[in-house]
């Protein structure tokens, strides 16, 4: 540029020396266009000043008029460009308020209308220590999406306003948008004010995330000279992560939210309407942020409060913020979603963002709001938009459905497949439901109660075919042949599914001759409403699956060529032939699971006390036994073998003692348990008391506490490595969908609480302990026990303090345990470990109903 140029009128814009200095000192500060945009606003201004000259003949009629002092100002007023000092100290703190009620109404737009009042009366009634920002000082609340950061802001706001009403030296605060801000924040306050921040003042800049990176640097350097020169001043900015470079100094992490304060806001919301349990680790979850909770409420109260399934209610949140929000984002930043969800759900954390895409695609990710970016890592905003992209994967196939419902992964991809079944067409649903029955029928299981249980009672019982309703379908006549076979076809389909996943299991849930699935024999009733199926036993039917028309009228069937014959409606609904197949097998899984009789290795410890049990009842060597410590294994034997010969002879066998019943199969287990029992005598595995009887009532009385500790010890280190000898056995492919197992390598820590001696009804000991996750060690390690003596009610209070702050999400898992400790029974390990294995099957469908387990 010439020297001309440079001081001709277009390069010249009139200003302060202060300013001017500024401008010099830090022109990457102030652009040329900038600087243009100034002069511009300059000349318009001094334009319309000149408009504002009068004539003569205005004058006089101006001299002629007759007015008083607020004539005056009235007049000049609506003439002269509005200011912020044009208004008094009292409309101007009337108007604050009436500004920071706006705002939290405008927070409030997911809320019903009839309970906002509510809602900011409960805000206002939060206890919370308001941020702190010292005077003279910049401080920048960092939060996600939704996290509460604009309602701490409005607080510390709040707080202001009421010292500038009282104070007539504090001026009043002023609240600023980032994308508002379109010169200098300086500027802004300075027209905010109506003058320059020379009191006492706090100024809220709010949403930098909502301007582009580059101008939220901008206006954070902005803040920093604003309150360097004017040292009264103090600034609180919001953003989310990733927005704007703010030093560790200046940053103010929002702290997650509790459940309770969650949850009172919500019943607040909600007011007089239907709370629902709230008991997952994901639906706890949804109380942990303002804004989580507010469209929780609305999702609510707009339908199926109690019947929502959390499924339903996850799904339907992550729709109803992706709403709300709206981000705009190329097709490719919505491609990225899936794949994104993908990479965070299998690895459990947030992924590096150098290895996940290029840097401008980065960029946008963040702009959406849906994903932070923070520390080089990516992880999205809030967990519901990686169940909610996740499951859109899984439709697009760009991950696999196999492998989301492996044993490890599903606890994390569980609602991702959820949903991905749940909004689909049914025929991609039931390729789905096929997949997974396969792979893991915990996952399939667990998927069909979350999506499934709205279709009414489509997994009906079996009814066995005396029933009065199955001998009224067995009068009608049947439909075609065809129609049997297709109906026949598909539930033997799902059942053949189940039964590959459970594997070995399978043997003991449906008949089987030689390896295969047992050939059935099905009637379909003309109405298609009800459906008889028969069971064949070897040689009975020459294809796996035939029509017969004799089944019809039932008695004139063999009922000796059939293992079972039932009756019952035919299933109906989406998925329905999924839940009557799994129904079907779970019965079957009722009584080894009640009898404590699924299979385990040899060297089990389950094993050792299955031997004790059945010896000390076959022997007749019960409770009141003088001698019940050891048995001879030459006389042991010996009666197992008489009753092996019997068993020989007949279809089935029981033997009744007591409460107890031993089966033909008990005997066939013990009489090959048998051969691995070493030496000439079969001892209990447990030690005796060490107390004499004398007076005592209770067997817990024979026992001191040390032995008492002991043993506890002994029976909770052996119920562990059962269970988890039970779930590899016989539910290997379940794994973690099982809560205690997702939970191993763990360790036990608790206490033993014995009874007060002079407590004549208390009839044993009682154990309090936490499960909890040990990273020293692996699954197949001996856990580690670490019980003592309770000595007082702090003891145990500190135990479930520990247990507080154990947040691991696993799969339906209970850290926290407290039950009684009956001293002197025999199965005390293994009843421990099937009520533990009883609860998880139950979590996800493989049970109704959970046993109690007592002996």
């Amino acid at each position: 540029m010439s020297e001309e140029d440079n001081r001709g009128f277009d390069n010249l814009i009139p200003l302060c020396e202060r300013h001017a200095y500024e401008i010099d000192a830090t022109p990457q500060h102030y652009p040329a266009d900038l600087l243009r945009s100034w002069k511009r606003m300059q000349i318009e201004a001094h334009a319309r000043a000149v408009g504002l000259a009068l004539n003569d003949a205005e004058v006089a009629e101006l001299s002629e008029a007759s007015f008083n002092t607020d004539d005056l100002i009235e007049r000049l007023t609506a003439v002269m460009p509005f200011s912020a000092r044009s208004r008094s100290r009292a409309e101007a703190l009337a108007l604050a308020a009436r500004s920071s009620r706006a705002r939290s109404v405008v927070r409030l737009r997911s809320t019903p209308a009839d309970r906002v009042e509510a809602a900011l009366a409960w805000n206002t009634q939060q206890a919370d220590p308001v941020v702190e920002v010292p005077t003279g000082a910049l401080r920048v609340l960092v939060a996600p999406m939704g996290a509460g950061k604009s309602e701490e802001a409005e607080r510390w706001w709040n707080e202001g306003l009421t010292q500038a009403w009282t104070d007539p030296q504090v001026a009043i605060p002023v609240w600023l948008e980032a994308r508002d801000v379109v010169t200098t924040l300086a500027g802004a306050v300075q027209d905010a004010l109506g003058g320059d921040p020379e009191k006492a003042c706090r100024i809220v800049v709010d949403n930098l995330d909502g301007v582009s990176p580059r101008e939220a640097d901008r206006l954070l350097d902005d803040a920093r000279r604003l309150v360097a020169t004017w040292p009264l001043a103090s600034i609180l900015a919001t953003t989310r992560p990733g927005a704007g470079r703010v030093d560790t100094k200046e940053r103010l992490d929002v702290a997650v939210w509790p459940a309770q304060r969650g949850m009172a806001l919500l019943e607040t919301v909600l007011g007089d309407d239907h709370i629902p349990r709230l008991d997952s680790h994901e639906t706890r979850q949804l109380l942990t942020t303002p804004l989580q909770v507010h469209a929780l409420a609305s999702h609510l109260r707009a339908g199926g409060h109690a019947r929502v399934s959390t499924r339903e209610l996850l799904s339907g949140l992550a729709r109803d913020i992706l709403e709300l929000e709206r981000p705009d984002a190329s097709r490719e930043v919505w491609a990225s979603l899936p794949r994104l969800a993908t990479r965070v759900l299998s690895q459990q954390g947030p992924v590096r963002a150098t290895d996940f895409a290029r840097t401008h695609v980065i960029w946008e990710l963040e702009e959406t709001g849906l994903v932070v970016h923070d520390d080089g890592q990516l992880r999205f905003a809030l967990p519901l938009f990686e169940q909610h992209f996740a499951a859109q994967a899984l439709q697009d196939e760009e991950a696999l459905i196999e492998t989301a419902a492996g044993s490890e992964l599903f606890p994390r991809w569980r609602y991702a497949i959820a949903f991905a079944v749940a909004s689909v067409a049914q025929e991609q649903a039931e390729g789905f439901l096929l997949r997974l029955a396969r792979t893991n029928p915990a996952a399939a299981s667990w998927v069909l109660e979350e999506t499934a249980r709205r279709d009414g009672d489509s997994g009906a019982a079996q009814r066995p075919l005396s029933d009065e309703p199955a001998t009224r379908a067995a009068e009608r006549p049947e439909s075609a042949p065809e129609h049997a076979l297709a109906v026949g076809g598909r539930l033997r389909e799902a059942t053949r599914c189940w039964l590959e996943g459970v594997g070995e299991l399978g043997a003991l849930l449906a008949p089987h001759h030689d390896g295969a699935l047992a050939p059935w024999a099905v009637l379909v009733g003309k109405d298609d409403e009800w459906m008889i199926l028969a069971e064949a036993r070897e040689r009975v039917l020459d294809a796996e699956l035939v029509v017969r028309p004799d089944l019809i009228p039932w008695g004139s069937v063999p009922r000796g060529d059939f293992h079972s014959i039932h009756g019952f409606p035919v299933p109906r609904g989406d998925l329905a032939r999924w839940v009557w197949a799994r129904n079907r097998l779970r019965e079957q899984l009722i009584a080894p699971m009640h009898n404590r009789t699924l299979p385990v290795d040899p060297a089990s410890p389950l094993a050792a006390e299955r031997v004790w049990f059945l010896a000390r009842h076959i022997m007749g060597n019960g409770q009141n036994s003088r001698n019940p410590r050891q048995i001879a294994l030459a006389d042991l034997r010996s009666e197992v073998n008489e009753r092996m010969a019997h068993i020989a002879t007949t279809r089935r066998s029981q033997w009744t003692r007591g409460r107890h019943t031993i089966e033909s199969s008990d005997i066939r287990w013990l009489h090959d348990q048998l051969q691995h029992v070493p030496g000439g005598l079969l001892t209990d595995p447990r030690p005796p008391a060490d107390i004499a009887p004398g007076g005592a009532r209770y067997t817990w009385q024979m026992y001191s506490p040390e032995l008492t500790l002991s043993i506890a010890q002994d029976v909770l280190r052996d119920a562990l490595i059962g269970y988890r000898d039970l779930v590899q056995r016989n539910f290997p492919r379940f794994g973690a969908a099982l809560g205690l197992y997702s939970t191993f390598p763990l360790r036990a820590e608790g206490f033993v609480i014995m009874p007060d001696p002079d407590d004549t009804a208390a009839d044993c000991a009682t154990i309090a302990y936490a499960l909890l996750p040990d990273a020293h060690s692996r699954t197949q390690d001996e856990p580690v026990v670490d019980l003592r003596l309770a000595r007082s009610p702090d003891d145990l209070s500190t135990l479930w303090d520990r247990r507080e702050g154990d947040n691991t999400p696993a799969f339906q898992r209970q850290v926290g345990h407290y039950g009684r400790l009956p001293t002197g029974r025999d199965r005390r390990a293994t009843n421990l470990a099937y009520r533990w294995l009883a609860e998880d099957l139950k979590a996800v469908g493989w049970l109704e109903h959970a046993p109690v387990y007592t002996d």
